[in-house]
């Protein structure tokens, strides 16, 4: 039985693209949090959820079928605030582990999870959405997770609860999963040439796969970029796919000219699409700036670590600046997106957000980069210029030359804590540059070859 609740929704609140009213219109009481409305009281206790994933279009749909179901059993749910919340979950915004929740169902014990699981499954089977990390897909859009609670002491004494969901082991699940889920069966061969052998990572987007490549019995090691249906669906009809067919394309047409992964294929399987590319043995630069670092300062490092990163940074201008030469803009060129091979070569991995000024392709351009790295023009979706490439870069070097993450220093909201980055930042000509290039007016920011030749100053 579904506790009475204390408190409705703040009337006060924006409902602009909001769903307090499908609620209020099945007469069903909730209360108001910042990202989801809850209804009934949310559990305490270790034990099952459910979440059901769906394309930003279908989430009013969803809550007007599911709703009347779980509150008329007394289940206690949650459903997202409202569309824009949810378009940004989808988009990524919040991070790959919030993409697709969109509504979760506190089932908590094992056979009301295995009931409930049956019934939703019949009234949602036409609806679709991204995968949801840190859980197992056993229905069309619903996924099963385990949830536990426990306290944390914080540094001012007080205590605060803690949810971290646990990922189910799928092959002892206590729920059956219909053959077409069972991913890791789906994995074993693709394209009947392609054998995975490691997930280097795995994500709502898709994972990333080391794999075997059996064409002519060589055996070779290939790189697979998976893209998972319904992921990055946009209003023009696109999504994962096109972007991968796009970064196939840019990958031909600039082998030869910046050092980038060969393209090998590109395939559709089941409901997913795969780019395959040549392995590359080495790490991402982000993993390599931290392990440089270990959480010191700049001044800290020995002076070849500090020429080392600066000679990265250097690495990847150029080819920044090369890729503007041939006509491209990057869009993406945070650390995470180029490797440091064991060579010693910096080498970018990922042109999936890239852009062609001579033929204003892909059109529009592909929403929209990572916080703290993307410039608020390229966030906006705005038509791609070369500034939106100086201002990442500006980013970059911000990273680079402190350890952190541009968030650390750049909202969301692409408001710039200058404070911190000058206290940060210690050489003043550096803080210039920083701030120049991450400047809010892209006719402000620098020329790429100004950047060059300031940083080509530290080398010695």
């Amino acid at each position: 039985m579904i506790n009475e609740l204390k408190e409705t929704h703040n009337q006060n609140v924006d409902q602009q693209n909001g769903f307090h009213h499908l609620l209020d219109e099945m007469g069903i009481l909730y209360t108001d949090e910042e990202v989801y409305l809850n209804v009934g009281g949310l559990p305490s206790a270790n034990g099952w959820a459910l979440f059901l994933t769906s394309d930003v279009l279908q989430v009013r749909d969803l809550i007007k079928v599911v709703s009347p179901l779980l509150y008329n059993e007394g289940i206690a749910f949650s459903v997202i605030k409202n569309k824009t919340l949810a378009t940004r979950k989808n988009d990524f915004w919040h991070g790959p582990d919030e993409v697709g929740k969109m509504i979760i169902v506190f089932t908590v014990e094992e056979d009301i999870t295995r009931k409930m699981i049956a019934r939703l499954a019949v009234l949602t089977k036409d609806f679709w959405g991204p995968g949801v990390n840190y859980s197992v897909r056993v229905a069309e859009i619903i996924y099963v997770t385990y949830i536990k609670y426990f306290d944390q002491q914080q540094d001012d004494g007080s205590v605060e609860r803690i949810t971290s969901l646990v990922f189910p082991n799928a092959r002892r699940l206590p729920f059956k999963i219909c053959r077409k889920y069972q991913y890791w069966k789906r994995k074993r061969l693709l394209k009947r040439r392609y054998v995975p052998l490691q997930m280097i990572s795995r994500s709502p987007k898709g994972d990333l796969l080391k794999s075997v490549d059996l064409r002519g019995l060589k055996f070779n090691w290939c790189f697979i970029k998976e893209g998972k249906y319904h992921v990055f669906n946009d209003k023009y009809g696109r999504y994962i796919k096109d972007r991968l067919k796009w970064q196939a394309k840019v990958l031909c047409e600039l082998e030869d000219h910046i050092p980038i992964p060969k393209f090998i294929d590109y395939f559709e399987q089941g409901e997913e699409c795969y780019l395959v590319m040549e392995f590359l043995d080495g790490v991402d630069l982000f993993r390599r700036i931290d392990d440089m670092y270990q959480k010191r300062k700049w001044s800290e490092l020995d002076e070849e670590t500090q020429q080392l990163l600066i000679r990265y940074y250097l690495d990847v201008l150029f080819i920044i600046e090369k890729m503007h030469q041939k006509g491209y803009i990057h869009r993406d060129a945070t650390a995470s997106n180029f490797m440091v091979l064991t060579s010693g070569e910096v080498y970018t991995i990922d042109l999936e957000l890239s852009y062609s000024i001579y033929r204003n392709e892909p059109f529009p351009p592909f929403a929209m980069g990572v916080f703290g790295y993307a410039s608020p023009e390229q966030i906006a979706l705005g038509i791609p210029t070369i500034k939106e490439d100086v201002y990442t870069m500006g980013a970059l070097l911000l990273h680079v030359l402190t350890g952190k993450h541009p968030n650390s220093f750049i909202s969301n909201e692409s408001e710039v804590d200058a404070k911190a980055i000058v206290e940060e930042v210690k050489e003043l000509f550096l803080q210039e540059v920083i701030l120049s290039c991450i400047d809010l007016s892209p006719d402000k920011r620098p020329e790429l070859k100004d950047v060059r030749a300031a940083v080509e100053s530290m080398v010695k």
